[in-house]
């Protein structure tokens, strides 16, 4: 079996199982080709089929083999009994359940970041080996093998994307580019539909907008590095004019990045410019409303961080 061969086969068990297990593919996929050595080691061929040097009993069956452990700074042969599987399918399962059953892999379950859970997996003592993370993070991206963490069985479709959807939950790993890219839209359609100051600022949980409510009308726009309000008015059909009226803006040639502008007078949002000693409870004291309610509506990733200029959504 070819390295691609392998790669194919289980990318396509390890794509399987990610929709019911969480653990990410292509975590999966580099482990069993570090592990097994591309399925040719002793341990990986028949009769124990152990792609991923999972110590301990299977069913009661095991086999018994040396193995290099990194022990006090020094590496080492050490002895050990290995679990032993009917077949390659099982021992993919068998590895997503240990994930899945023991708490020091929590932070792997329902992680799509793949550097992260690399880096995870080896803090939470699955090997010794100190390189262990960056030889599973250089086998992901020399082979692709993120394409197993997002592709269907027999489909080009996205078993994880809905495309009709108009919200989307930011998960670990995104970036608004990423995000663009999936969605078909671009990254200024993401920063003005959620007003995003910053533009490589997004954090895990974070609702977005992926399209505008009414007849896809953009009411407002976040000021980009370079924008000039003569731009921004030629970009949405409007004039210099109107949007200094409407934004009550004295200098024509003076904007700033991450300000919010009104395109619309009819949009109903109130808006509040943050001034100096201002905080998000102070403010929402003011318009009698609540924290949590102004982070959701201006995306707001830290409560305590707000500065002056910036315009909220109340």
């Amino acid at each position: 079996m070819t390295n691609a061969e392998f790669i194919e086969k289980i990318g396509t068990l390890a794509r399987e199982d990610m929709k019911k297990s969480k653990i990410l593919a292509s975590l999966t996929i580099a482990q069993a080709i570090l592990e097994s050595s591309w399925g040719r080691s002793a341990l990986a061929q028949a009769p124990n089929y152990n792609l991923f040097g999972i110590k301990g009993d299977y069913r009661g069956s095991y086999c018994t083999f040396n193995t290099q452990e990194y022990l006090n700074g020094n590496w080492c042969t050490v002895s050990a009994n290995f679990r032993k599987y009917p077949s390659w399918a099982e021992s993919l399962a068998d590895h997503s359940a240990l994930f899945n059953t023991y708490d020091r892999y929590a932070n792997l379950r329902g992680n799509y970041n793949y550097r992260d859970v690399c880096n995870k997996v080896r803090e939470d003592g699955y090997a010794t080996d100190p390189s262990y993370s960056s030889k599973l993070i250089n086998i992901i991206e020399q082979y692709d093998l993120t394409r197993f963490d997002t592709e269907t069985s027999n489909s080009t479709s996205n078993n994880y994307i809905d495309t009709d959807t108009t919200e989307y939950q930011v998960v670990a790993g995104d970036t608004l580019s990423s995000i663009a890219n999936r969605f078909n839209i671009t990254v200024n359609e993401l920063v003005a539909l959620n007003n995003i100051s910053n533009p490589d600022l997004i954090y895990v949980g974070q609702i977005l907008k992926l399209k505008s409510s009414v007849n896809n009308t953009v009411n407002s726009y976040v000021v980009q590095a370079g924008d000039t309000l003569s731009a921004i008015a030629s970009r949405y059909n409007t004039s210099v004019d109107y949007l200094a009226q409407i934004n009550n803006i004295s200098n024509k040639d003076l904007i700033y990045v991450g300000q919010v502008l009104k395109l619309s007078q009819n949009s109903s949002t109130k808006t509040y410019t943050v001034v100096a000693g201002d905080n998000l409870t102070k403010i929402a004291n003011k318009f009698g409303t609540t924290v949590n309610s102004l982070v959701q509506k201006n995306n707001i990733a830290n409560p305590d961080l707000i500065y002056v200029g910036q315009v909220l959504k109340i």
